[in-house]
């Protein structure tokens, strides 16, 4: 990678100025802030995704060091805050999946517990970044989104294997061994197809919104993309959720033994 003080400048400047530049031909073009950086440092292209998700995920990182930090120096004073803290927020979204992770994953449901806040925070914040201009969401990108789906489909064959041993292969030949030839190839296509299945689902959804705010902000330039935006905040959310529960049912169908 090349650092010179000329590509620098460019990130710098195109930071500063306005989220859309307009090319020869008159037509706009959204300022993609990664892809201002990863010019600046000298990263190729196809690689400002990875450098979203980085960014991303140092921010959820840096959240969850200055929470910890936050939750040791009051370790003697338990009562919720007064005002609305950053605290504050990561203590709902905890106790919310804390409820939601025990609902859905059993009696060992602490141990699943990081891999749906880990989730859920991760795709929240990068769909929020989304609303602010220049910082496209990296959910936006079927590479990051497929490399989540993968992540929470061996997490959950991992749990099935842990619970049942051997027994696991039971799940994949149906109700009864005469029909485990019918069962195995529909129920490993079923479960192939989850990981794109999550995928797909949260980039689209994420697509939509931000092609309907780019579409109707050229029509009506104020009302209508503000309007948008409250759109895209409940859609970030819901989104976030939809993933970390079907993460939850996933698990929850992998060590049950009702099969």
């Amino acid at each position: 990678m090349k650092f010179n003080s000329s590509n620098l400048k460019k990130v710098f400047l195109g930071c500063c100025f306005s989220s859309s530049a307009f090319a020869a031909d008159g037509i706009p073009h959204f300022i993609n802030y990664y892809s201002l950086i990863a010019d600046g440092i000298g990263l190729a292209k196809e690689h400002t995704a990875i450098l979203g998700s980085l960014l991303t995920l140092g921010l959820v990182v840096v959240i969850g060091l200055l929470f910890k930090s936050s939750v040791e120096k009051s370790m003697d004073d338990v009562s919720p805050s007064a005002k609305i803290s950053m605290r504050s927020f990561v203590e709902m979204a905890l106790d919310f999946l804390y409820s939601l992770t025990k609902e859905h994953c059993g009696q060992g449901y602490r141990k699943f517990l990081p891999l749906m806040a880990g989730l859920f925070l991760f795709i929240l914040i990068s769909n929020l970044s989304g609303l602010i201009p220049g910082l496209p969401p990296t959910t936006e990108n079927l590479n990051t989104n497929l490399a989540m789906g993968m992540i929470v489909f061996l997490c959950y064959n991992y749990a099935g294997i842990k619970e049942h041993g051997a027994s696991y292969i039971k799940q994949f030949t149906g109700p009864f061994l005469v029909l485990a030839l019918l069962f195995i190839p529909i129920e490993l296509i079923s479960h192939s197809v989850r990981p794109l299945s999550l995928a797909f689902r949260l980039l689209a959804n994420i697509f939509c919104d931000h092609l309907l705010l780019g579409v109707f902000s050229g029509i009506v330039p104020l009302v209508i993309p503000t309007l948008l935006l409250f759109f895209g905040l409940l859609v970030s959310f819901v989104q976030s959720f939809v993933f970390v529960l079907l993460t939850g049912i996933y698990v929850n169908m992998a060590i049950s033994h009702d099969h």
